[in-house]
């Protein structure tokens, strides 16, 4: 996962990375600041995981992962049905930041990593649901 690889580098440096400053500045915020658009909280949500990779300062890597990200839009979008996903996003993206400002990389990869393999199983349990409602449909 580049994301993995670009928290790697990010606590190996002593450099600052302004672009984490700006995903501060959506994720650590007060309950009641928090997005709660299923589409604002999708892109913001892609944004985290674009300038994570460009906070490595890794242009190669950026833009492979800027590929990725475009292939797999439609169905990260999925795990935003729910508001206790989003929720949960706010909670696991400051919780990734707060880990990464402390420089502690195997905390931060450790959350990046559950971050991720929760959202792939939310959009499975989703897609199961929807594909189960629709052949009920299809059989009535």
């Amino acid at each position: 996962m580049l994301e993995c690889a670009a928290i790697e580098r990010i606590c190996a440096s002593t450099d600052a990375h302004p672009e984490l400053d700006v995903l501060r500045d959506h994720w650590l915020v007060a309950p009641d600041r928090r997005q709660t658009d299923m589409q604002v909280v999708a892109d913001l949500d892609e944004q985290f995981h674009t300038q994570l990779v460009a906070a490595s300062g890794n242009l190669e890597m950026a833009r492979v992962h800027q590929e990725v990200t475009e292939r797999i839009r439609i169905v990260r979008r999925l795990d935003f049905f729910k508001s206790a996903r989003i929720e949960h996003t706010y909670l696991e993206h400051a919780a990734i930041l707060n880990a990464l400002e402390a420089r502690k990389r195997d905390d931060a990869l450790v959350l990046l990593r559950s971050h991720v393999e929760i959202s792939k199983l939310e959009v499975r349990k989703l897609t199961i649901s929807m594909l189960t409602d629709a052949r009920r449909r299809y059989e009535a």
